[in-house]
């Protein structure tokens, strides 16, 4: 899945991009989490003279499964978060002091790889406990589990 979005040659203004990611998105990341997704995945790049901030939405859901009962479950998400992109060519010296909200590119890119930023936001959303609500969950097995639990 190909989350790159080229930036070389933008002029100053707003850039919408939009794009779909899928089950695929998380197989090529090895996820043990996420099984399946259907997520949209909107971005606004604001550049101006000397700077470009980044606006990145993630709507959708993602299927994981339930911790108590192994089923499929599906969990929405939503997700807005502001990027300011700093460009440097010396990208190892500036790391030190940059917050999560900072892109960071060597003075030379031509494109931003949104991926490892996508899985990550996503991933983070999850909840700790990931369960059905009371009483949706797979009966057979609840029963199995009733059983070994006696």
């Amino acid at each position: 899945m190909n989350c790159k979005i080229g930036i070389r040659g933008l002029s100053n203004g707003e850039h919408p991009f939009h794009f779909k990611v899928d089950g695929s998105f998380f197989e090529a990341y090895e996820s043990d989490t996420v099984s399946d997704a259907e997520l949209d995945i909107n971005v606004l790049i604001t550049k101006e003279p000397g700077r470009m901030s980044l606006d990145l939405g993630i709507t959708g859901d993602v299927t994981v499964k339930c911790d108590r009962c192994l089923a499929d479950l599906k969990i929405p998400v939503d997700i807005q978060v502001p990027f300011s992109v700093m460009f440097s060519s010396y990208a190892e010296d500036a790391e030190e002091g940059v917050s999560d909200e900072v892109i960071l590119l060597d003075g030379s890119s031509s494109e931003i790889d949104l991926g490892q930023i996508i899985y990550d936001y996503v991933n983070l959303s999850l909840p700790i406990k990931k369960v059905h609500p009371d009483g949706e969950c797979d009966p057979v097995m609840m029963e199995k589990l009733k059983d070994i639990l006696k």
